[in-house]
This record gives C-alpha cells, structure tokens and sequence, in this order.
C-alpha cells in the first residue's frame, strides 16, 4: 500500500522525517513499472519493444514494413504453406487412432474437422498475431491458407492410402483424390478470408490483430468439414 505523505509542519511533533520529493518520484516510478507488468505476458511482446523504443504499435508496425523486403514475404507465404503439412501428419493420426464405433462416429464428424481447421491455419494466425508485417497482402493471406490445405490433403490422402488402407487404395484413391483434398483446399480457404479480415483490420487500424473476426469463419470451414464427412459416412453406408 501506498504511504501517506507525513505533513511537513507535523513532522517534528511526530518525531517523523518529512517526505521528500525525490522519494515520492521513486515511489511513484515503482507503482508504474509494477502496473505495467502485464507487459511480461508473450502474447504482448510487442509492447514492450514498442514502448522502449518509443513508437508504439503503429509505429513499430510502420519499420518493420519498411525493412521487409518483399521476397521475405513471399518466402513466409511458402514456408506457411509447406509448415502445414506436419500438423496434417499429427491430425491425420489422431482421427485414425480414435477407431470405428461411438468415438470414432465422434471424431469423424467433430472433433477431426476442429483440430483439422485448426491446424491448417495455426502457423498463419501466428504470424497474423505476432508478426503481420511478414505477409504482403490480404489476398495472400487467402491464398495461404488455400496452399496450407491443399498440402494438408495431400499428406493425409499418402497417410491413408499407404498407411491405414493400403489393400484398398485403388478403390478409395478416386474419392480422395478428387473429393477429399479440393475439401480440404477449400475449407482452409474460407478459414483464410477470416484470417486476412483479422490482417486488414491491424494494417487499416494499425493496432494488433482481433482474432474475433477470423472466427465465424473458421467456424464455417469446420461446419463445412463435418458435412462432407458426414455425406461421405453416408455413402459408405449406403
């Protein structure tokens, strides 16, 4: 708690020293540094960047722009599009692990579409959020996220063909091929135009990225995911 300054036509009656201006600044200065911890947290490192070189976000934003050069950019929407790939590895997995019956039902239609959108675009909203400066556009933001599932369908149609049904890999490759992957090119797509509102929204404001508006459209890719495999579990039913 903050001390009271002792009134200084009190202080000989109290036997106390008078507060002094230089120990009310330090004071003062301990109280700002302790409000503005908050600035630890990783998710704001920016802040603390920004405010010792004292730009601010804007400003900060505005040099890194200037500094990236546009091969960097477009070196960072390929490395986005190949980093997908290993999260489809790990996706793909998971949805074969979880095995036939109610929690393979459960998967199929759930939870493998969430952690799938998820994946596809995880690496994308990461640089969206912590380094926006590194993508050229929104529209290669979009286009980012197209790549990012084109290659997650791809790795997961090797994974199933070759690993989980091998013995019936000629007959399946049709529908995953020709069904599966454009779905999942498509899905992360949508899921991107989220992304790249969230893009537009830091460089139009020049304040740090609002997740909230990519959700409804991540939500949309996931919705979209579990219809098709739910039409999909159909048909084999069928």
């Amino acid at each position: 708690m903050r001390v009271r300054p002792v009134d200084p036509e009190q202080a000989d009656a109290l036997g106390d020293e008078p507060v002094r201006a230089d120990s009310v600044d330090e004071s003062m200065q301990f109280d700002e540094e302790r409000g503005n911890s908050v600035r630890d947290e990783p998710s704001l490192a920016w802040s603390g960047v920004a405010q010792a070189n004292g730009t601010g976000f804007a400003g900060m934003l505005d040099e890194r722009l200037a500094s990236t050069g546009c091969v960097a950019r477009w070196m960072t929407v390929l490395l986005l599009a190949l980093g997908a790939g290993p999260f489809g590895v790990f996706a793909a997995l998971w949805t074969g692990l979880a095995g036939d019956g109610g929690i393979g039902s459960l998967s199929i239609l759930v939870t493998a579409p969430a952690l799938e959108e998820m994946t596809k675009i995880a690496l994308l909203i990461w640089v969206v959020e912590r380094k926006p400066w590194l993508l050229p556009s929104a529209g290669a933001v979009v286009f980012t996220g197209f790549l990012s599932g084109a290659v997650f369908g791809a790795i997961e149609n090797v994974i199933y063909l070759e690993v989980y049904f091998p013995d019936q890999a000629q007959e399946i490759a049709p529908w995953r091929w020709l069904a599966t992957a454009p779905m999942h090119a498509i899905a992360s797509t949508i899921a991107a135009i989220g992304v790249a509102r969230a893009w537009r929204g830091v460089m139009r404001d020049r304040t740090p990225a609002r997740l909230a508006l990519a959700f409804p459209w991540i939500v949309a890719a996931m919705v979209l995911h579990g219809a098709f495999n739910a039409l999909a579990v159909l048909i084999e039913l069928a």
